[in-house]
This record gives structure tokens, C-alpha cells and sequence, in this order.
């Protein structure tokens, strides 16, 4: 018999499992919110026709892995007492600002705490799962570089188990799992596994007896499982559980890793997970998450389980894309964004005066006025309705960033260029999403958003090209947007057309001459600086 000395301490989290009721929002939010990465499209072991979808860094590393079982409008559950009751993701502690600006830009409900002495930012997803941001100090980069960004999540922070008493549990997570107590704040009980530097290295228990008892449904956590490196040590883990007294399942092969499951005494389903042998077992690491990937004995239900399945991405424009011209390079994509009652043709043959040989994207606006299509709505003439500037500045946003993986445009930022409407437009992303573009012209534009914070666009360039007699665009709207950009520390260079309010052969040749000096070089990602936007 193995003694708990021949089996190695739990080293962290694996993964953590949630309920979710949609899964094209929980993709959105995932992948575009936070920035994770999709490693993993499958399907429930149980029922292939629901989607099991996991998230995680680049490389999809143990520690870093929140997976969703996307049951469509599934009733909504509530966290209590038997539950994982918060997720705590790590991110760099000076880039603690920068994520209470991006989640608030997204319309996103933030709270700010103190926890252990590290910040902590509160906020729940699209369904109510309940997240934590946590920065914490500086920890050895992974081997293998798994993202270049400085301000994404690193992994795992932490998780909240939620009981009403702690005693039974901690005897097993202690004396059985060989975590270590650590400290406390009020009710709340902190504890270490044992690879200090391994993402997701700690749990805690906040013990409440008064919360009532979880019920399972949309926003709640499934389950959360704990890593350990081997098959060998998995059956030792089984044994000495069951030696324990604990129901623990047989081994079950999840393709991916294999896994055993247990309810501590608390209620709380576990999970014991092997680290090998990873998500590259059938996808190469640069194509996770790109391909639907079935359990083998659904692979014959392969058509059937596609139709089914809601689509994930599916941004409901309609575009126009122009690869660039043979032996153009790695030119920077141009995306034109066209004005009221234009379409996704209109800029096309502007665009290719202006730059010959870029690769175009050319989307048109989803809004209609009086069947006229826009970027957005407006109340009226001069004043835009700002959560409808907000909503769709998102949506576009997404489908450019989803179009520029489609184009294998990853490596390099676009440039917007946007005339009137589609130059508000082009504003609102600069604003609201900053890691969009690059660089923008825009032409004849006005603030599209009253911001009570800017971004820092520190790396980003702007050509503002007004028109003297334009009698469309209030020339104080366009010097707000100006004052605003040069606040957020962009490069502006403002270019006064002898035309009015309609695009002239000096517009072309004035953002030929600005995109030849190279503006579209690449941002890298910054945190926002907290800036009043008055």
C-alpha cells in the first residue's frame, strides 16, 4: 500500500469547469473580452450534441484551461455553499488598470478589492459565472513563450470553494491532498498546493453558513479539477481516496487527459486530472481550437453533430475582402469603413488610389436609416445614439479581429480608413478597442462617444482630413475628437481640405503621402492610462 509520502502533493489546478447558456456569447466573451485563446472544440462525453469548449493560454497548459458545457438556454443557476464560487485568473500587477479600463469599456460592472495584500478586480461573465482578475508580482515566463502580450492572464490565480463549514474539508484537502494552510482574512481560509510557481497554485474556502445552498445551472461552476503528472500517480491518488472513505469514479479517458472524480465532504465536485497527454494529441499546437474534434465513437455522427451545433463566430456582415497585390509583402491591411448609404463597394476603388497593392477589408454597416445603411444609429441629425455606437463598435471589431485570422493577418494591426459615419466608426473602435488598429485616416470624422477615460494610444497614428466648407460635420465635434486622440497620446496629424463635405483627389493624395511614412507599425499591447477625457 502507498503511503501519502509515495505520492506526490497536488501541484495545482488542471482545469475548471462551468455551465454556460450560450455558446456563441461565451466564445465572444472568452476569446475577445479576456483574450483567451479557443484550444479545444469538442463535445460532451455525454451528450455530443452540446459543445465542451476550452479555453486557455497559447500553448493550452495545465493551470490556464476554463472549460464550458454551453447548454442552450439552460434556466440559470445560482452560486452557494457545495460550490467553486469565484475563478481568480493571475495577471501582471501593474496591468491591474489597464484590465479595470478594458472591462469597463466593454459596459462591464467592476469591483475593486484587496485580498492578501494583491488587487483584485470582481466581475461576472455574460452569464453570471463569477471571475476574478489578481495581479500578482512577476513570475518566470513559461519555456515554451506562450503569448508576447505583457498584459494577458497568465493562468490560474486561484479558486473559491464556498461552504457552510470548513472542518471536514480541510482535513482532506490538508492531511489528503497535502495542501498547506496559509493565511487568513475574516472567513475567508487560504491554501497552497505544492508548485509554488505553477499557475493556479492555491485555493481558497470562504465559509459561509448563512449563503444558502448552490443550485446548478447557467453561471455556475461544474467542477474543478487538480493536476497530478501521471497515469501511475492518478491510481495511487484513486487508492488512497477511497482508503479515505471517499466514492471516487474509475478512470475515465477525457482523450486529452484522464480523470477521476470525487464530491469532498463540503459537496464540491473534484477532479483529479493527468497532465499528459495535452491538447496536441490531434491538433498541432498553431491550430488548437480551429477544427471541431469528436470523441472517436461519435466521429460516424460527424455530419449529423455539426448541423446541430450553434455556430460560435458569426459576425452577420457583409464584406468585401481584396488580397493584396502579388509581390505587395506583408502590407498592412486597409479597412474601409464607408459612410451613411454606402456600402462595402463604395471605398473600394478610393482605397486602391490611395494604396494600389494593400490587402482591403471592406465591411458594410448593419444599421439602416430610411433603408440607408450605417455603423450605427443617430437620434438625430449630429447626435448618436451612444449604446448603439458602443454595441456595434464591439460587433465590428470582433469580425475584424475574427477576419484577420481568416487572412493569416494576425502579425500585423490594420488601418482603418473611414469616410464620415464609417470615420465616426473608425473613432469609436480607436476608443473603445484599441488593439484593433494601428493607424486610421479618417475623413471628415466627429467624436462619436462622450469617454470618461481614454485608452493609451501611445503607438497608434491618426490623419484627421476635414473639409473647410464642409457644412455635414460641426467643426467643435471634429476638435473634440483631435483634443481627445492627443490626450490618449496618439500621433495626430490634421490635414484642412479646400472641399466640403465629399472626398476630393487631395484626400487621396494627402493619405497617400501620410500612410508612405509607415504609421501602421505594430502596437504592442499597453495598459490604459486613466485619463480624463474632458
Amino acid at each position: 500500500m502507498k503511503t501519502h509520502s509515495d505520492i506526490p502533493s497536488i501541484s495545482g489546478i488542471h482545469h475548471i469547469t462551468a455551465v454556460t447558456q450560450s455558446a456563441a456569447d461565451n466564445y465572444r466573451f472568452y476569446t475577445r473580452v479576456l483574450g483567451m485563446r479557443l484550444v479545444k472544440r469538442t463535445v460532451n462525453f455525454d451528450d455530443p450534441f452540446t459543445y465542451h469548449l476550452y479555453y486557455g493560454d497559447e500553448a493550452g497548459r495545465p493551470g490556464t484551461i476554463l472549460t464550458f458545457f454551453p447548454w442552450e438556454k439552460l434556466p440559470k443557476g445560482k452560486a452557494g455553499t457545495g460550490m467553486v464560487s469565484a475563478i481568480a485568473f493571475a495577471v501582471p500587477r501593474w496591468s491591474i488598470d489597464y484590465w479595470d479600463q478594458r472591462l469597463k469599456a466593454f459596459g462591464i460592472d467592476v469591483d475593486s478589492e484587496s485580498r492578501f495584500e494583491e488587487p483584485v478586480i470582481r466581475f461576472t461573465d455574460p452569464h453570471g459565472l463569477s471571475l476574478e482578475l489578481i495581479g500578482t508580482l512577476p513570475i518566470e515566463a513559461p519555456s515554451d513563450d506562450v503569448t508576447d502580450s505583457p498584459t494577458a492572464i497568465i493562468g490560474f490565480h486561484s479558486a473559491t470553494l464556498l461552504l457552510d463549514r470548513i472542518e471536514a474539508t480541510q482535513t482532506l484537502i490538508v492531511e489528503g491532498m497535502g495542501m498547506r494552510p496559509g493565511r487568513r482574512e475574516g472567513n475567508r481560509y487560504r491554501f497552497a498546493m505544492q508548485d509554488n510557481d505553477a499557475p493556479g497554485h492555491l485555493l481558497d474556502v470562504r465559509v459561509d453558513p448563512s449563503a444558502g445552498r448552490g443550485r446548478s445551472g447557467g453561471g455556475t461552476v461544474h467542477h474543478i479539477a487538480f493536476r497530478t503528472r501521471s497515469n501511475r500517480e492518478q491510481q495511487a491518488w484513486q487508492q488512497r481516496l477511497r482508503q479515505r472513505g471517499l466514492s471516487v469514479s474509475d478512470v475515465r479517458d477525457r482523450k486529452y487527459f484522464h480523470s477521476i472524480y470525487f464530491n469532498e465532504p463540503g459537496g464540491v465536485l473534484f477532479e483529479i486530472a493527468t497532465d499528459p497527454p495535452g491538447f496536441t494529441v490531434d491538433e498541432a499546437r498553431q491550430d488548437l481550437g480551429t477544427s471541431l474534434m469528436l470523441p472517436s465513437q461519435y466521429e460516424a455522427l460527424r455530419g449529423h453533430i455539426e448541423k446541430q451545433l450553434p455556430q460560435l463566430a458569426s459576425s452577420g456582415f457583409k464584406y468585401v475582402y481584396e488580397p493584396p497585390e502579388a509581390g505587395a509583402g506583408n502590407a498592412e491591411t486597409i479597412v474601409a469603413l464607408h459612410g451613411t448609404g454606402g456600402n462595402e463597394h463604395d471605398l473600394i476603388p478610393f482605397v486602391r488610389r490611395i494604396s494600389p497593392s494593400a490587402p482591403i477589408i471592406s465591411p458594410r454597416g448593419k444599421v439602416l436609416e430610411n433603408g440607408m445603411p450605417r455603423f450605427f444609429k443617430r437620434l438625430a441629425e449630429g447626435v448618436f445614439d451612444e449604446n448603439d455606437v458602443r454595441r456595434n463598435a464591439h460587433h465590428l471589431s470582433d469580425f475584424l479581429l475574427e477576419a484577420s485570422h481568416r487572412y493569416g493577418k494576425t502579425d500585423r494591426h490594420p488601418i482603418a480608413l473611414g469616410y464620415s459615419n464609417g470615420a465616426n466608426m473608425a473613432a469609436a473602435i480607436i476608443l473603445l478597442r484599441p488593439e484593433v488598429f494601428s493607424a486610421a485616416v479618417l475623413f471628415r470624422p466627429m467624436m462619436p462617444l462622450n469617454m470618461t477615460h481614454l485608452p493609451d494610444l501611445s503607438c497608434q497614428s491618426v490623419l484627421v482630413a476635414t473639409g473647410r466648407f464642409d457644412r455635414v460635420i460641426p467643426p467643435a465635434e471634429t476638435q473634440r475628437l483631435i483634443r481627445a486622440l492627443k490626450k490618449a497620446g496618439a500621433t495626430v496629424e490634421v490635414v484642412d481640405m479646400d472641399a466640403g463635405h465629399e472626398l476630393t483627389m487631395a484626400d487621396v493624395a494627402a493619405a497617400r503621402s501620410w500612410l508612405a511614412k509607415g504609421p501602421g507599425r505594430r502596437c504592442p499591447a499597453a495598459p490604459f492610462r486613466e485619463k480624463n477625457a474632458a
